[in-house]
């Protein structure tokens, strides 16, 4: 059965979700001199961003477990993005030294 729901939330919320912690990753750590390497804790960001867009998908193919699939990808997407700023936060607040 084609759910044209699905392919919206595989799009949106898998892939430009994704990418778009991907990118606030990767740019964080290139503006602030790290070592452009995902950590544990980073992986563990973009897992549940990933688990966040599943069940976003399987709640719009089994409607019946509509309301626990939305709990868990609303739950996870807040891990996901809360955790970003929780964990970069110390590297975007402190000053950047000079460039040699």
């Amino acid at each position: 059965m084609l759910i044209p729901s699905a392919g919206i939330h595989a799009w949106m919320a898998g892939a430009a979700g994704m990418m778009t912690l991907a990118v606030m990753t990767r740019a964080t750590l290139g503006h602030t001199g790290q070592p452009l390497t995902a950590s544990v804790a980073t992986q563990l960001l973009y897992l549940s961003v990933f688990l966040a867009a599943i069940a976003r998908i399987g709640a719009a193919v089994e409607p019946r477990g509509q309301v626990v699939l939305l709990s868990v990808a609303a739950v996870a997407w807040a891990i996901g993005f809360v955790g970003f700023a929780v964990l970069y936060a110390p590297f975007l607040w402190r000053q950047r030294s000079a460039l040699t």
